[in-house]
């Protein structure tokens, strides 16, 4: 069987480098109540940074159309028609970049989108494994919850013995 990729994905949220790595949400029987333990402040963290990250975006957007509008109506002043204003604003140097920022800000939020559905769908896959255990362990164990002569699985001494 092959590894799976586990790529680390990193975005910049309130100037911090935020790294999306889904080696945290790795599990296995013997980790899985530590990764229910931890499972929701990580999932609290990426939540908080996904806002940051929309407001973030919200800003950039508003950047970009009040530099885009400052530019049409210069342009527009001048006589421009509106193709040529439009053409004219999307080539203005600030525009161009101020977009390139909106498009990042896009991606950041994409990428924690994303990263909270994975959170999602692994604490699915997490809760199923624990109910899963726990019927193996029910399975495995029968006689000793049940006992081996049919009583309720508390033992005496001669009890011990004679097993």
């Amino acid at each position: 069987m092959s590894e799976i990729p586990s790529e680390k994905i990193k975005v910049i949220v309130n100037n911090k480098e935020i790294i999306l790595d889904p080696d945290n949400m790795k599990f296995n029987e013997f980790t899985l109540s530590e990764y229910m333990d931890k499972e929701y402040a990580w999932i609290d963290y990426y939540g908080k940074q996904l806002e940051m990250a929309n407001k973030e975006l919200s800003l950039a957007e508003f950047a970009y159309e009040t530099k885009y509008n400052e530019i049409y109506i210069l342009n527009k002043d001048q006589g421009g028609s509106d193709t040529y204003c439009k053409a004219k604003s999307q080539c203005n140097q600030e525009c161009v970049e101020l977009f390139g920022k909106v498009i990042e800000k896009k991606s950041a939020v994409g990428f924690l989108k994303m990263y909270l559905k994975a959170w999602d769908k692994n604490h699915d896959n997490a809760q199923n494994r624990g109910h899963t255990l726990r019927k193996e362990l029910d399975k495995l164990n029968k006689d000793i919850y049940e006992g081996r002569d049919g009583n309720d699985g508390l033992c005496n001494a001669e009890d011990i013995l004679k097993r």
